[in-house]
Formats: C-alpha cells, structure tokens, sequence
C-alpha cells in the first residue's frame, strides 16, 4: 500500500516537471533569439563606453606629484588644475565628502567602487559607463581624492535597448513560472495533499525525534488508517522518552554516585592508614597510645560501614526494590517512644531533644520502620551542621487542613538562603567544600525519597536555626 501512494507521488512530481521544463524551454528558445539581435549592439555599446578620457595621463601625473592635505587652499588649487583639463574633484576625509565640485553624487561614487578602492597610496584608474575616475589614497590624512570625468548614469548602461530588453525578459518569466506554478497547484493540490500530507507530518515527526525532541506528538485527523499509524508514532515517541529520561536519571545517579563514594571513603581510609603507619613506624610507645590509634581506626571503619549501608539503602531506593509496609499509627505515641530510644543513644552527648505540645490523636498511615530512618537522617544532618555547642532539637507535630504536619527545629547556624532549595537533593551538601564536615548528601535525599513514597512532601526553611517540615495525610480514627 505504501509503494503505491510512493509511486503515485512520483508520477505527480514527474509529470509537474515535464510540465515545467517544456514550458521554460521554449521560452528559453525565444527569449536567446531575442538576445541575439541584440548583442551586437550591446558589445559595440559596451566597447564605446569604457574608454579612458582624454588628458587621463596628465591628472595621474597631477596627483601623484600633489602633496596630499586637508586644507582649503590646497583642495581649492588641485581642482583648479584639474579643471583645466576637464576633470572634476571630489575629496573624503573620515569617510565624509568635504569638497565637491560636480553635480556627480560622489558619495554613490564611493560606494559603487567600494572594497575595489586600493588604499596603497597610489594613483589607481577606474573605467566605468562612460566614466573615468582616478582616485588616490592617503593614510595619513584619512584622505581619499576623486578625478572625475565623464557623463554620469544612474543605472548601468542607460539609454540601451537591451535594458528595456532585459526587464521585460525577466517579467516574462517571472510571469510565466507563476502562471505555472498556479495552474499546476489548482489542478494537483488537493491529490498531493491526500496522498501527502499523513506521510508529511510523520517526516516532520522522525526529524524532530533525530534532533532530539521527543515532546511534539504528530498531530493528524483524516483517514483511520494514518490515524491508526500516526497513533503507533505517539506511543513510540512517549516510551523513547520515558526511556530517555530513565536512562539519564539513572546515569546521573551513578555517575554521582562513584563520586561521592571515591571523596567520603577517601577521609577513613586516609585516617585508618595513618594510624597503621603509625603503630608500624613504632610511633605509639604505650600501651594507652596503641589503644588510642587503635580506637580511632576503628571509628574510621565505623563510618565507612554506615557509609556502605547508606549508598546500599540509596542503591535499593533507585532500583525501586525498598517495599513499604503501611501502619495505621498514632503520632504523640510513636514519637514519645522514638525520643526515648534515641535519648539512650545519645546520653553522652550534649544535645537535647524535646517534644512540643504534640497533639494527640491523630492518625497517619506509615512504615514505622521507614519513619525511623527518616527521623534519624533528620537528627543526624543536626548534628552534623548545626554548628552550635549545646544542640537543642524540637519536635513538635499539629494538624494544618487534611495533613498531619510534623516539624523538627534545631537551634543551629541554619542554612543560606540560595542553599535550602537543593538540601534534598542527592550528595548535595550545604559546605562549599566537602571536606569541612564529613558526610554524603543522602540523608536528607533519602528523607525526600520515603515522605514522597508514603504520600506526603517535606520542604526547610530558617527559623533560629534549620527547621524541616513534613506533611503527611492524616487518616480518620
């Protein structure tokens, strides 16, 4: 079926140009007879009208024993002597006429000759319709002088019959190739445009998805048969471009990844292989000391093991393989029992966690497993950037329209203002350098990734420090 439509385009395109080079043809035929005639006269025409005026010799020597100066008086002595052999003066200087003492629009003179003017100090001849013009040029000065004699015209070869000629061979086939074109179009539009146009805006489709856009779908109503396919077209671009942005996602991620895995184990392995050259280079003398080293790599090791289970934990986020068990679950309870967990935690460190007129009875469905998590990355990222000796966390969660919003403030520095917008972005983190705190930049990505999951949103803000809200839909009791 296509072949045919293919081969009845063709025909329509053969016969048009057959068409259209008969018809240019013989007018081709007489319109170079009609050249003929006159090309005898053109050439004598043409012949009479580019020689040299007389006493040309004479300026070129005038000018080039002239000492060339921008004053009056010696413009005004060059274009008396020049007048006595019949030749007219014209003078620029910074690209303006100064003197001019011909009716000749020197000015046009300039610019027919334009990038043909040699500036090399010289006299140069120019010979044009009837025209002889001698120029001189001087850098110095920014000078550019003009003898002129002869008749001016304002179009090339005046007063020819084969201007005339010309203008009307050219308005005969602009007349014609319309007339074709016009008459060609009446007859076959409307067959090219059933035949075409469905086979059109699938080219135009495959050109934009070969330049890489994917988001114009083909637009076509008319015969179900091309609806049918230019629907197959959509469906094919649509899945091209989920694919497209799956890949790159995931790219993005890897490649972001492998970074942030080669700087945050670089900092441990770096100390645990400090204090082993130290324990070999025999720089622990004591026992106390040994111990010493000894703790510290194995804080080190602590590190890189969370480090491993966070980039794992992201590694199942992404591959979509982290189920979520939802649990009807009662807010002031669930998080009473968190901040007594995680005071155990934390009784040898100076910070301070307090819950805020929590209101009771309301009710979400979540992963208290996920929540956890999530808790936890919030305290950590705290800890972590807080930047203040005696940290103080509030948690504090109230009902805010069909949401439960559960907010948790720290007393730290906070975060600028250009910065908030991107903290839950993946190994994004707030420092200019990575190596001022340690961490990764997924804590807060992970917090993202689970509160979307279970249904609800998260954003930050600066209050007093760093404050981080989440909404989750409230379930009825």
């Amino acid at each position: 079926m296509n072949k045919e439509k293919q081969t009845v385009k063709r025909r329509i395109f053969i016969s048009n140009t057959r068409m259209v080079l008969v018809t240019l043809s013989l007018f081709l035929f007489v319109n170079m007879f009609v050249i003929n005639l006159y090309e005898f006269k053109y050439k004598n025409s043409t012949i009479s009208s580019s020689k040299l005026a007389d006493n040309t010799e004479q300026i070129r020597n005038i000018l080039t024993d002239w000492n060339p100066s921008p004053k009056e008086e010696a413009i005004n002595n060059l274009a008396t002597k020049l007048n006595r052999y019949g030749f007219s003066l014209g003078v620029e200087i910074d690209s303006e006429v100064v003197y001019s003492n011909t009716d000749f629009p020197v000015s046009k003179l300039i610019n027919y000759i334009g990038d043909d003017l040699e500036t090399d100090g010289k006299v140069h001849v120019y010979v044009q319709d009837y025209m002889t013009v001698l120029t001189l040029n001087n850098m110095n000065e920014k000078m550019n002088v003009f003898a002129i004699a002869g008749e001016y015209h304002e179009f090339l070869f005046p007063k020819n019959g084969l201007t005339t000629i010309l203008i009307l061979l050219l308005i005969d086939v602009i007349f014609c190739i319309g007339a074709l074109i016009i008459i060609s179009q009446i007859f076959t539009k409307r067959l090219i445009e059933y035949i075409t146009n469905p086979l059109d805006v699938l080219s135009e489709g495959a050109k934009r998805m070969k330049e890489g856009n994917f988001s114009e779908p083909v637009k076509y109503k008319g015969d179900i048969e091309f609806e049918y396919v230019c629907d197959a077209f959509n469906e094919m671009q649509e899945h091209i471009t989920k694919a497209n942005a799956d890949k790159e996602s995931y790219e993005k991620a890897r490649v972001e990844m492998v970074a942030g895995i080669s700087h945050d184990l670089r900092t441990p392995l770096t100390a645990i292989r400090g204090t082993i050259k130290g324990l070999k280079d025999g720089v622990a003398t004591t026992p106390e000391s040994r111990e010493k080293f000894l703790d510290t790599a194995y804080r080190r090791t602590i590190e890189m093991d969370r480090l491993l289970e966070r980039l794992f934990y992201f590694s199942k986020l992404e591959t979509g393989n982290m189920p979520l068990f939802f649990e009807k679950t009662e807010w002031s309870e669930y998080l009473e029992a968190y901040v007594k967990r995680y005071e155990l935690l934390i009784e040898n460190e100076s910070i301070k966690i307090k819950i805020k007129d929590v209101k009771k009875g309301l009710f979400s469905n979540v992963d208290r497993e996920q929540m956890k998590r999530i808790l936890d990355n919030i305290l950590e990222n705290s800890k972590k950037y807080a930047e203040t000796d005696k940290l103080e966390i509030t948690i504090n969660i109230f009902e805010e329209h069909a949401y439960a919003v559960l907010e948790i403030s720290d007393n730290g520095c906070g975060v600028s203002e250009d910065k908030i917008p991107h903290i839950f972005e993946q190994f994004f983190r707030s420092d200019e350098s990575r190596n001022i705190k340690e961490g990764n930049g997924l804590g807060l990505y992970i917090v993202k990734y689970l509160v979307d999951a279970m249904g609800g949103s998260v954003d930050a803000e600066n209050s007093n420090g760093l404050t981080i809200r989440i909404r989750l839909p409230i379930l009825d009791e």
